[in-house]
């Protein structure tokens, strides 16, 4: 081995140890995340169901400086236990069509859902049983909504994988002193 490998190997086998240490601190926060919006997705499944109207339903420009984004924004009305609640939800936002993107055309799911929803609609909601003003829709999810645990686990397999494999590659491309140090050094215990 010559004096210019050397280093180059430390060099490459410790960006390996950086790259372990990353996937493993993402899969830690993949896996915290996962857990809590589980949980917080499992609890509102439990909530109770009831059919709520449309009042309004339209596109809104986000306030972003970079570049148009726009959000729907719903007005629901219904009534529990002979009260009437009304409460808004929102989506999460899309470029407009005068912005580069890819996926082309982000925005034509959210127009084509608000198109779907004119006032009057009925529309299945569920509503926290502490705080009736507060839902979610039980179906008919508005565009990129509804459950994220699966798209979580699936984030989260990615990440244990990449760390897994990177932590197999560093144990089997460990650096030949590395090995004869840690060798020596259970000898001395």
């Amino acid at each position: 081995m010559t004096a210019e490998t050397a280093p180059k190997g430390r060099l490459l086998w410790a960006v390996l140890v950086v790259l372990i240490a990353f996937s493993g601190l993402c899969s830690i926060f993949a896996l915290v995340v996962t857990a809590a919006q589980a949980w917080q997705e499992r609890a509102q499944a439990r909530w109770p169901q009831v059919t709520a109207h449309v009042d309004n339903c339209a596109m809104r420009q986000s306030s972003t400086r970079r570049r148009e984004m726009y959000y729907i924004r719903c007005r629901l009305s219904y009534v529990v236990d002979d009260e009437a609640y009304v409460a808004t939800i929102y989506s999460s936002s899309a470029p407009s069509r005068n912005v580069a993107q890819y996926p082309p055309n982000q925005i034509g799911p959210f127009e084509d859902w608000v198109n779907a929803h004119p006032p009057g609609t009925p529309i299945a909601v569920r509503y926290d049983p502490a705080r009736h003003t507060k839902v979610i829709l039980a179906t008919d999810y508005m565009p990129r909504g509804g459950p994220q645990t699966p798209n979580n686990l699936k984030l989260l397999g990615a990440f244990a994988g990449s760390f897994l494999v990177l932590l197999i590659i560093a144990t089997v491309t460990r650096p030949r002193s590395l090995a004869k140090a840690d060798a020596a050094e259970s000898l001395k215990q």
